[in-house]
């Protein structure tokens, strides 16, 4: 029995020696370490919410659309008015222009809520104009308005060369334009248009 256990000891005692079963590999972590490491981290946090701080606090780029007169309505022919539009019969009024086209189905979801927006704004001075790049050569503009009884604002069309004045390149984009002609704001969605023009409207009233 004695013989047994000395010879159990010697093999525990060897198989120790070889896994490095001993204290050095049991080791703590080295406190300085950790302290450095826990440092860095906080001062990397701290870095990221200066960071996070100092942008909310710059100011927000004017939209290309700010600032720039109302363009001259080259258009190659109208559509839900009596005669042609041009800039200086809009003057004193407060414009909206709607790039759109019939084959772009945001402008199409977006023509109830467009609507909605003419009919609420329009005994305040607002003139809403509607600008596609398609021609109606064949009609085909003509039918759809047909269709969207709705729809009862000015339609130019052939209106490629506004909408390369504006750099509208995504449809539908709506430009606001205040009783002096300046655009004060441009966008995508009916929300922000109806935000920006009771802006405009308070401001000038």
């Amino acid at each position: 029995m004695d013989e047994i256990s000395t010879q159990t000891l010697d093999d525990e005692r060897s198989d120790a020696a070889r896994w490095g079963d001993d204290e050095s590999v049991y080791k703590p972590l080295d406190s300085d370490k950790t302290g450095h490491f826990w440092m860095l981290f906080a001062l990397l946090v701290l870095a990221a919410a200066t960071l996070i701080v100092l942008q909310a606090g710059r100011p927000v780029p004017p939209s290309e659309f700010q600032g720039r007169a109302l363009p001259p309505l080259e258009v190659a022919g109208w559509l839900n008015t009596d005669g042609p539009l041009a800039a200086d019969d809009l003057r004193g009024k407060v414009v909206v222009l709607n790039f759109w086209a019939t084959d772009c189905p945001g402008c199409v979801r977006q023509l109830p809520e467009l609507a909605s927006f003419e009919k609420r704004f329009r005994d305040e001075g607002v003139v809403v104009i509607g600008l596609t790049p398609e021609s109606d050569a064949l009609g085909h503009l003509t039918r759809f308005l047909d269709r969207v009884p709705e729809l009862r604002w000015p339609v130019g069309h052939g209106a490629g060369v506004v909408f390369a004045l504006m750099n509208a390149q995504f449809t539908p984009t709506y430009i606001l334009f205040d009783r002096t002609g300046k655009s004060t704001w441009g966008g995508h969605t009916i929300a922000e248009l109806e935000e920006a023009t009771i802006e405009a409207l308070a401001k000038e009233s």
